[in-house]
């Protein structure tokens, strides 16, 4: 009889990866952070100081002018409620019921509920 022939399977390598070791980098010192806080600050205080110094405001206050009761001006031609200018009393009573009564002031309101034809 005639011999088997039988291959050899060849072992195979097995690949180890290689641990690779990270360079660690030297941790930065804890004064290098604080001075860089502390610039940040001075420069800060300083725009602050500048800004505040340059700044100029103008308040004028009118004493003498008296508002009516609910900022209604009344005019030779029509009528100004809350800065709005309306032809007349019955125009403006027109206006203000179309819109809802969250969007209106509350001049506009008084106005609408104490007009009367």
């Amino acid at each position: 009889m005639a011999k088997t022939i039988r291959k050899k399977s060849v072992a195979k390598k097995k690949s180890v990866a290689k641990k690779k070791s990270v360079a660690k980098k030297s941790p930065k010192r804890q004064d290098d952070n604080s001075m860089g806080i502390m610039l940040l600050a001075g420069f800060g205080l300083i725009l602050l100081i500048y800004f505040g110094s340059t700044v100029n405001v103008d308040v004028e206050i009118d004493m003498g002018q008296e508002k009516n009761e609910n900022d209604t001006e009344l005019l030779e031609e029509g009528i100004i409620i809350s800065g709005k200018a309306y032809s007349s009393k019955k125009h403006a009573k027109n206006m203000l019921t179309g819109l809802p009564q969250s969007q209106l002031t509350d001049e506009e309101i008084s106005f609408v509920e104490s007009y009367r034809d």
